[in-house]
Parts: structure tokens; C-alpha cells; sequence
């Protein structure tokens, strides 16, 4: 299976590729429109005049304008509605918020899968949503970005499968948001919609005519008829083509799921149980055809065309998994009563916290970065033992809003006690004496965890600040600048966390537009990548010519024909810079993306070592340019020299 990097570089040219058949699709749509309008008006005519011609530039003006028009209105305004983020998506299909602590045991599984394959792959964990109402197995991805993902499942699929099970459901899922399926599984959908409101349009006529019922009104009926089968037919050569991609996407996202759990049979026997339920997969909403091509399974009837199914068969996907398969089905009873509270709850591993590791080898640090978007079983079991190191006092205070707020501003305290008393200061004018005394009495636990659990920390925050107001984030937002500003410098590190906690969060309270990736040369980002390959040399390197000489060694791995990267004094490496470069870099394709952190990387191998600490900021810098990288997985070493 190809790298994160490759798949992600893909999925931006099978986007374009998507919009040419889409294109034609239209462009077929706007031309029958056309062919309409020239019959209608030669029916309108009593006499053809001599030298009549089925070409009539005016008229092709307005009728293919006015076609791509809605056509354009229509896709937009899905596009628009479905870009307000998985969580919105969600809520259209019915589905509640999975509470961030809570008391039903399933629920609690469910939650403990989710966060523990979030951190494995380096994600922010996606909220979690619920279909109360729907019996069948199910569950789907959705979302813009990594920022406003979600995962939603079925009451059937919490209630009738078993952990492992889940795990490789949720895997899947996991697989569609690394790989980026989700904006283009919400494209489709919005890009379907435009082509079907020409349909709409001829109902809207055939409507109008049933209540007028007056004379002359049998062209405008014909005329209607003819936009609402038109409409049907370029709809139904959109769905062959939404359909085609879905089914290649889906056998990824198992391929995908097989890999990081490295226990092929729990996702297949989820596939085997949703063959052996009457409900099978389906979803009883009223907008589950709109949305099918979101799910794991099959949300629909099956179709009497194959083209149309949104989902591979059944048998073939299981078959892929499991070699040995019969064909046969387990017989699943529907909602059967719930087993032992003991089956559902996480396993717990001792928690013992591992000895900080003081250096880390540059091979298997270069190795991680092969490991991009593609977590295996083994970071999924370092997620989980993350988990477990972290004290229940703070993972109890971090399923609360407030909570995670103090966890958030615990993590930015100072150890010198001067800058600290400055920063509860702050602390103390944006809210109150209480949550001085919070964040002092969480100060001892923060203060004593490994580097390398506290970048998974933030991501597990952030679920509880989503439910903040937005005056609220507004407040934290302020907070956590004057903090980091406290000691009047900022390291790269902390100002790297702050920008990821924004990053992560501001889509979920600010209108934002999404936009593909749009730059895809380096000449394109010289200043960007000089800014932020300038602050990662200096780490570790207080001597400016070692700085110069990391800059250097990471140019190796960047560099290209006419393109000049310059070594930025400190004073052109700010907060300002670094915030712009990261934004900048956001937006470039995923090779750009490879290129940069591969040099990065070698500037923090410069020096013979890469401490946690390093690590850590490098799996930070590649998660601010979107490029999420699972946990370190050898805590055994005391010290590692670069080979």
C-alpha cells in the first residue's frame, strides 16, 4: 500500500479527474436542456419558415447559461450546507453527541476505541455521534478536515458488535479521514444535488400545471416532463459515477483498517454479522440516499443495478479479509440484551509510567515519518498504554469544558516563579480565583508527564473544548496568547501547540471556507519553508553557525532548481511568520508537505541525536501542515546515537 503522502496526492488528481466526468455530465444535461428548448419553439411555430435551423445561438445562450447556472446554485448551496462539518452532517442524519464521559458501558467503549485510534494515528479525536434510531450496523466519517471530523454510528452497531469488532468499524472510518475520502464523499454530494434541480425544476412545472388545470397548458406540461426525466438521467449517470468511486474507496478504507489493527477478522466479523441481521446495514432516514456513499456498509435496499451500489458486495469484501469464508452467515438476533458490563469496558494495563528517554535513533525517526496517515496495531497499543499513564484526576477533569480549560492553561505554566505569578495573574483577570486554584492544584500532575504524552493530552481536550460557547473560546483563545506571551518569548514548541489548539478548534466556532490544496511547487512557498526550517535548526543549536549548518543539512532534502531558500535571522522567525508559513503550508500539495518535513528532519538530526522533546515538535509541525503522524513507539532506549 502506497504512503499517506502518495495516497493523499492521489486523492487531490482523483478530485480532478471526478470533475472532468462531472463536467461532461453537466455539459450532457445543459445540451438536452437546449434540444428541448429548439423543440418546444418549433412546436410553438405554425409555419416553419424556410431555412430553419436547429442552431440558434440567443437561444443556446440562455437555455445552456441558465442550465449550468442552477446547476452551479444547486451544487453551492449543498456544498455550502455540508461544509459546516461532520458534526453537522451528523445532526441531519439524526445522530446525538456521544457524552465525552460517559455512563452507559458501551458508550464508554466506544468513546475509549475512538481516542485510542485518534491518538495511534495522530488525529485530532473526531467528535462522536450516535443513530439512536437506527437497528441496522452502520457508521460513517464525515467532515471538511481533520479539524471538524466526526464519527457517527448505529445503535445496531454499538449493540451488536463486540470490541474488536468495533475497533476495525471505527479503523475503517479512521482510514476514510486520514486518506482524505471525507471532502470528496461531501463534493459528490453536493455536486449530485446541482445536477438533480434540473429535475426539480420540471416538478416544480408539473406541479404548477396540476393547479392550474387551464388551457395552453400542455407545452409547459411536456416541457416539464421532459426537464424532469433530463434532470433523472444526468442524476442517474452522476450516481453511476459517485457509486464507482465509492466502491474503490471502500475496499481502501478495509485495506486501510486490516493494517492498523493487524486483526483483519474483527472487521470481518462485523461484515459477517451485518449479513446475518435482517436490517442488514440500512439506514431508515429520510436523507439516507443522499448521504450512502458515507457509510461503512451499504445504507440502502440493494439495487437492482450493481453500477448504483455504493458499496462493494458483501461476500467479496469479506472474502478479502477472511480467504476461508463460506459464504455462510452467522444468524444475529436484533438489540439482543446487553452482556456484562464487563465485556465492554477498555482493558486496563498496569500504569506505569516508562523513564524519560534522552535521545532517539535518526533511522527509526525517519522511519515514523513512513508511517504517515498509516498507523499499525502496535502505535494503536502505545495509544492505549498513553492513555493509561495519564493519572484519573486529570483524565476525569478533561471530560469537562472547564476541565480541559485548566488542563490547556496548566500545560502553558512557566516553571520559573516569577513568569509563573505573572501568568496567574492572567489567569485571574480572565476568570477568577477558582481557576488559579485549579490550575495550581493540576500544576504537579502536568508538571510530571513525559514529553511525549503531551501533545496526545491536547488532542484529548479537545472533544470538551468543543462544547465551549463562542464567547467562551474567544476567552480561552486570549488567554492562552497572554500566557504563551508571559515570559515576552516564545519557543517553538509551545508556540507550535497554541497554533494547533486554534487550528483544531476554530473551525468549529468561525465561518471558514474550505479550499483544496492550490500550491504544487516549492517556488510557490521558498519564504514559508525558510521561515520554519530556519526555527526548527536553531532547536537544540543556541550557536548560530551550528543553526546554519542544521539549515543546511535539511536543504539537502529541499532544495530544487530555482528555488532559494535563505537561513532567516531569529527577529524574521516570529510568532507572525510562523503562524502565516504554517497556514501557507497548509494548502500545498502533499509532496510539498513530504519534501518539508523530510528536511526538518534532518535538521533535528544534525546534531548526532533527536531528543522526545524533538520528536514531539516534529510530530506538532507536521500535524500544523496537516499531516497527522502516530505516536513514537521505542520508549526502551536510554540513548541513541543518529546512524
Amino acid at each position: 500500500m502506497r504512503d499517506f503522502f502518495a495516497r493523499q496526492e492521489d486523492a487531490r488528481r482523483r478530485t480532478g479527474r471526478l470533475i472532468i466526468l462531472f463536467t461532461f455530465a453537466v455539459i450532457g444535461v445543459a445540451l438536452a436542456v437546449y434540444l428541448v428548448a429548439v423543440v418546444t419553439w418549433m412546436l410553438s411555430l405554425k409555419h416553419l419558415a424556410a431555412g430553419f435551423s436547429l442552431w440558434n445561438p440567443l437561444l443556446f445562450l440562455w437555455t445552456t447559461g441558465g442550465t449550468l447556472l442552477f446547476v452551479a446554485l444547486g451544487s453551492f448551496w449543498k456544498i455550502q450546507e455540508l461544509s459546516a462539518g461532520g458534526s453537522h452532517v451528523a445532526t441531519i442524519l439524526g445522530g446525538r453527541p456521544v457524552p465525552l464521559d460517559p455512563q452507559d458501558p458501551r458508550e464508554r467503549q466506544l468513546r475509549n476505541v475512538v481516542e485510542e485510534m485518534s491518538i495511534a494515528s495522530g488525529i485530532p479525536v473526531p467528535n462522536l455521534y450516535l443513530l439512536e434510531r437506527e437497528r441496522g450496523i452502520n457508521a460513517f466519517a464525515a467532515g471538511y478536515s481533520l479539524n471538524d471530523a466526526a464519527i457517527c454510528v448505529t445503535n445496531g452497531a454499538l449493540k451488536l458488535l463486540n470490541r474488536d469488532e468495533m475497533q476495525g468499524v471505527v479503523a475503517h472510518e479512521i482510514g476514510h479521514i486520514i486518506n482524505g475520502d471525507m471532502r470528496l464523499n461531501l463534493n459528490l454530494a453536493g455536486w449530485l444535488n446541482g445536477i438533480l434541480m434540473v429535475s426539480q425544476i420540471g416538478e416544480m412545472g408539473l406541479r404548477g400545471v396540476r393547479r392550474t388545470r387551464g388551457k395552453g397548458t400542455a407545452p409547459i406540461a411536456l416541457v416539464s416532463i421532459a426537464l424532469y426525466g433530463i434532470g433523472y438521467i444526468g442524476y442517474f449517470f452522476g450516481r453511476l459515477i459517485k457509486s464507482a468511486v465509492s466502491r474503490q474507496r471502500e475496499y481502501l478504507g478495509d485495506a486501510s483498517a486490516a493494517q492498523f489493527t493487524r486483526h483483519p477478522e474483527g472487521l470481518a466479523g462485523a461484515l459477517k454479522k451485518i449479513g446475518g441481521l435482517a436490517s442488514g446495514s440500512r439506514i431508515d432516514h429520510p436523507r439516507a440516499d443522499e448521504m450512502s456513499h458515507l457509510f461503512f456498509s451499504n445504507a440502502l435496499s440493494e439495487s437492482w443495478l450493481h453500477a448504483l451500489d455504493t458499496h462493494p458486495p458483501l461476500i467479496e469484501r469479506i472474502r478479502r479479509l477472511d480467504a476461508g469464508f463460506n459464504g455462510k452467515f452467522p444468524e444475529v438476533t436484533p438489540l439482543p440484551a446487553p452482556p456484562p458490563l464487563e465485556a465492554y469496558l477498555s482493558p486496563q494495563s498496569p500504569k506505569t509510567v516508562p523513564e524519560p528517554v534522552a535521545a532517539l535513533s535518526g533511522a527509526a525517526v525517519a522511519a515514523l515519518l513512513s508511517r504517515a496517515g498509516d498507523p499499525m496495531q502496535e502505535h494503536l497499543d502505545r495509544a492505549r498504554q498513553i492513555i493509561n499513564e495519564l493519572p484519573e484526576p486529570l483524565l476525569s477533569t478533561i471530560r469537562d469544558p472547564f476541565g480541559a480549560c485548566v488542563a490547556v492553561y496548566g500545560l502553558l505554566i512557566d516553571g520559573s516563579p516569577a513568569i509563573r505569578a505573572r501568568q496567574e495573574e492572567i489567569l485571574a483577570e480572565h476568570g477568577n480565583q477558582a481557576l488559579v486554584a485549579e490550575v495550581r492544584k493540576l500544576s504537579p500532575i502536568l508538571n510530571s508527564l513525559p514529553p511525549a504524552v503531551r501533545l496526545p493530552l491536547l488532542e484529548l481536550t479537545l472533544p470538551s473544548l468543543r462544547a465551549l460557547s463562542r464567547d467562551q473560546f474567544l476567552v480561552l483563545k486570549e488567554t492562552v496568547a497572554k500566557l504563551s506571551a508571559a515570559d515576552n518569548r516564545t519557543s517553538l514548541f509551545e508556540f507550535t501547540l497554541r497554533y494547533l489548539l486554534m487550528r483544531h478548534l476554530e473551525p468549529c466556532f468561525s465561518p471558514h471556507t474550505n479550499r483544496p490544496a492550490q500550491i504544487y511547487g516549492l517556488r510557490g512557498v521558498q519564504q514559508e519553508c525558510s521561515c520554519v526550517l530556519s526555527s526548527v535548526a536553531r532547536v537544540g543549536n543556541m550557536d548560530e553557525s551550528l543553526a546554519q549548518q542544521a539549515f543546511d543539512r535539511g536543504l539537502i532534502v529541499l532544495q530544487e532548481a530555482k528555488t532559494v531558500f535563505t537561513f532567516l535571522p531569529p527577529a524574521e522567525c516570529g510568532v507572525a511568520c510562523l503562524e502565516r508559513s504554517f497556514t501557507v503550508l497548509e494548502n500545498t500539495s502533499p509532496l510539498i508537505k513530504r519534501r518539508l518535513l523530510g528536511a526538518c528532519l534532518e535538521c533535528l538530526r544534525h546534531d548526532g541525536k533527536v531528543t522526545v522533546a524533538e520528536l514531539e515538535l516534529f510530530r506538532a509541525i507536521a500535524d500544523a501542515i496537516g499531516c497527522p503522524l502516530p505516536p513514537w513507539l521505542d520508549i526502551s532506549q536510554k540513548q541513541t546515537v543518529v546512524e
